[in-house]
């Protein structure tokens, strides 16, 4: 205690209840040499203690920090960084030396070409500050939430990055995992990209396999463990939800990590201990900033700005949010004037040739094809229709031929076999093309065609898909089929066509209904793996429960569902292509083209809608004239549930027919499960087989209820 001129009594203390006793009080730091023992204090010792002042100790990444400072900049501290560093430059860069730096690819490891949103110490404007490499002799890899990934693959032209952990590369069991929470608003997730779970030593043993998205693993001195194979939030495991629940009690640890659909799937059909490590070391796809592509196209550079936290990109003089804006940014007040002059100078004859432009353009269509889906057609390689003749040899080998256009064979510069749709004039301004393009351009399955491109140019209008040797199943079914596909066969085709069904109603961020499924629209590859094709009808919703309001009938005759003919049915919604699926599999297993169904129409009964003659063997127990002659009884179950599958899908209330989701968990399912379900209530003759037609009237745009 002491006193201070025209202040009075002041103390010094370290307990905080004298604030409550004193006018004012304050704190400071003194270091710990300074101990107020003393009953009057002696203000000389503080004094001197106050000069000698204190030592902070800043917790940060000592590494980082030097990198920082090895590259020419200031180092700080910002917790709102994984690293806690914030490195920022000595001086403001010049934005055209940015766009130089940035425009300018770089490599790592094993991957070359690297750009946003990929970084390395000294191109940190060129990068997010979430994906900085680390370079090794033969990987790239970079740390998320203390978590490594390694980058497996990187496509700026399909604007996708492939990733794998790299603790679960060769290892489904590594010390201590943890999750590593992705912000899908920098990059999401592919849409075939899921969320596999891993539930490690688990005290509790399951007695059987209880669902096939549900596995048991063994990791060294662990009890047990087991992993699911879909979201944790997925209707599809509602019969085990409860079970999942309780794995949160019974584990010691889980870690939840991304994985591709189509190696789930491979592994829920054959769950290995080596599937699921293939699974894992496979990797997932991110899909890429659709504003980095903007400002690609737009010729500018993409990085990342440390003063707003935000992506932007770098122009020639200038910075912009998402595009480059070449008309008066960058240039001098003098070349702004000159433009100024220029344009209104124009604007009057303009006026006058614009009135003749407008005559001409409401018959062309290409100009306006550019502006209706501009970002669905970005992503896109874009071909000049020269380069179509060169690449179809001037369209000499004609492959197929559709209600849409003629597909010819063609082959890219890098050896690659193409298909080439040259689509015919259409209504609607070219919604027809808009509908393909747009609809394919958003899907990555291995069930879905794969688009590799277009070309717009004048009337002329053509897509590049990847081509597939075995053509469409049509060539494989249909009564002149030179070959014929095993039982076992037939169900893989018809479970990936269902696949892929379900990743177009349930997997994409937009559900896109097919509105055309049929044989001739399924391709298949090397393997007869099959690849749904062709979505000139498609339509894309917005909500996840949607109906469809349709101006006209669309689709093939003989698979078109009963509510697009007539709404006494129901509502026209993504449970249409459930009807034409179903139809497509009773075709698929000779329902219509066996002996019997010939018996009916040689019996003046075609007028008889063709499944009834089935259920009537079924209720006989008559297998054989429904499944063909010569079936071995292994083979039974599969084609008794390939159709009982078909009549479910085929029934005439859209509420009544099962999702696509639910469709695959039949398939994949124990025939045991299913049952015989109700005879469709339809008065629809069938159309003869070879006589089938493609309806495509306009459609109204989409609308939710």
């Amino acid at each position: 205690m002491t006193k201070c001129p025209e202040i009075g009594p002041i103390s010094i203390s370290e307990k905080p209840e004298y604030n409550n006793t004193c006018r004012e009080s304050f704190t400071v730091n003194l270091p710990t040499s300074f101990l107020p023992e003393e009953k009057e204090l002696n203000m000389t010792h503080l004094e001197s203690a106050l000069r000698e002042g204190f030592e902070v100790k800043v917790n940060i990444d000592e590494n980082a920090c030097q990198e920082c400072l090895s590259s020419h900049a200031l180092c700080g501290f910002d917790q709102t960084f994984p690293s806690g560093v914030k490195c920022a430059p000595l001086y403001p860069p010049d934005a055209d030396d940015i766009r130089r730096r940035c425009s300018a690819s770089f490599s790592c490891g094993d991957q070359k070409d690297l750009m946003y949103p990929f970084w390395i110490p000294g191109r940190e404007d060129c990068g997010h500050p979430d994906f900085k490499l680390e370079c090794n002799a033969s990987f790239a890899e970079l740390t998320i939430f203390s978590v490594k990934f390694r980058i497996l693959e990187m496509d700026y032209s399909s604007r996708v990055i492939r990733l794998s952990r790299s603790d679960y590369i060769g290892n489904i069991c590594p010390l201590n995992p943890v999750s590593a929470p992705f912000d899908e608003n920098v990059i999401p997730f592919s849409p075939d990209t899921e969320m596999l779970t891993i539930y490690y030593d688990c005290r509790t043993e399951l007695s059987q396999s209880v669902s096939t998205y549900v596995g048991e693993i063994s990791c060294h001195d662990d009890v047990r463990s087991y992993y699911v194979t879909r979201n944790l939030s997925s209707p599809l495991l509602s019969g085990v939800r409860g079970l999942i629940n309780d794995f949160k009690g019974i584990c010691r640890r889980n870690v939840s990590i991304p994985a591709s659909r189509p190696a789930l799937d491979t592994l829920e059909r054959t769950p290995t201990p080596d599937n699921l490590k293939k699974a894992l070391e496979e990797g997932f796809d991110l899909a890429f900033n659709e504003d980095c592509s903007l400002c690609m196209v737009s010729w500018g550079a993409c990085g990342y700005t440390q003063i707003s936290s935000r992506f932007v990109c770098y122009c020639d003089g200038w910075v912009h949010t998402n595009i480059c804006d070449h008309l008066f940014w960058g240039f001098s007040i003098k070349a702004k004037l000159g433009f100024g002059v220029v344009f209104w100078g124009s604007v009057v004859s303009l006026f006058l040739v614009g009135i003749f432009y407008v005559m001409w353009c409401t018959k062309k269509t290409s100009d306006d094809l550019r502006q209706h889906d501009l970002k669905a057609l970005i992503p896109l390689k874009q071909y000049s229709y020269a380069q179509v003749k060169i690449i179809t040899k001037s369209f000499v080998e004609r492959v197929g031929k559709g209600g849409f256009g003629t597909v010819y064979r063609g082959t890219l510069c890098d050896g690659r076999s193409v298909a080439v749709k040259i689509l015919k004039d259409s209504k609607g301004n070219g919604e027809d093309f808009i509908n393909e393009v747009a609809s394919i351009s958003k899907t990555s399955h291995v069930n879905i065609v794969d688009l590799l491109g277009f070309c717009v140019e004048g009337s002329k209008r053509a897509i590049l898909y990847e081509f597939l040797e075995n053509g469409s199943l049509d060539r494989f079914i249909s009564k002149n089929a030179s070959m014929s596909l095993d039982w076992m066969t037939l169900h893989n085709i018809s479970l990936g066509i269902a696949r892929g069904l379900e990743y177009l109603h349930h997997g994409c961020k937009a559900r896109i209904v097919h509105f055309d499924i049929k044989p001739h629209n399924i391709l298949l590859d090397e393997n007869l793996c099959p690849k749904v094709s062709d979505f000139g009808l498609a339509k894309l919703c917005k909500k996840k429960e949607s109906i469809l309001s349709l101006l006209g009938t669309r689709g093939t005759i003989g698979y078109i569902a009963p509510e697009v003919f007539s709404r006494m049915y129901g509502s026209v919604s993504h449970k249409s292509d459930v009807y034409s699926y179903g139809m497509l599999v009773l075709e698929m297993i000779g329902a219509r083209n066996k002996e019997r169904a010939d018996q009916n129409s040689a019996s003046n009964a075609s007028s008889m809608y063709f499944p009834d003659w089935i259920y009537e063997d079924l209720e006989k127990g008559e297998n054989e004239r429904l499944k063909g002659s010569g079936i071995i009884s292994e083979e039974e179950e599969i084609a008794k549930k390939m159709t009982l599958v078909g009549l479910w899908c085929i029934q005439s209330s859209p509420s009544d027919r099962p999702p696509m989701n639910r469709v695959v968990e039949m398939m994949e399912g124990n025939l045991d499960a299913l049952e015989v379900p109700p005879r469709p209530v339809l008065q629809i003759p069938p159309a003869p087989l070879q006589d089938s037609s493609t309806l495509s009237e306009d459609v109204s745009a989409s609308t939710e209820v």
